[in-house]
């Protein structure tokens, strides 16, 4: 299914304030399939905090039964997910502060 631009952008954007997928889908687009929806928002690169919290999670415990070649595999799916944390982190901060200057706080 096609997804015009503008309902694209606004899931996306949706995703990355922290909105759950099943929440975008149920408020905000109902007429569409879940699965358009998760795929608009995970094709696009966009990931909700919450659900990078989950992928972390479920590497974490895929080690458990995982051999030495499948951890190294997983450990760096978990750092670039680390990182994805951190760069969202440091641009909200960022975003703050220029908030906060406006406001002369």
């Amino acid at each position: 299914m096609t997804i015009p631009k503008a309902d694209s952008e606004k899931m996306r954007r949706l995703a990355k304030e922290g909105k759950q997928i099943s929440k975008i889908w149920a408020d905000d687009f109902p007429e569409l399939e879940y699965l358009d929806v998760y795929w608009e928002v995970y094709g696009s690169g966009g990931r909700s905090s919450q659900g990078i919290k989950r992928m972390i999670t479920e590497r974490l415990n895929s080690l458990v039964g995982a051999n030495k070649a499948e951890r190294k595999i997983i450990v760096a799916e978990i750092d670039g997910l680390v990182w994805h944390l951190y760069s969202n982190h440091k641009q909200n901060q960022q975003k703050l502060e220029k908030i906060r200057n406006i406001l002369g706080e």
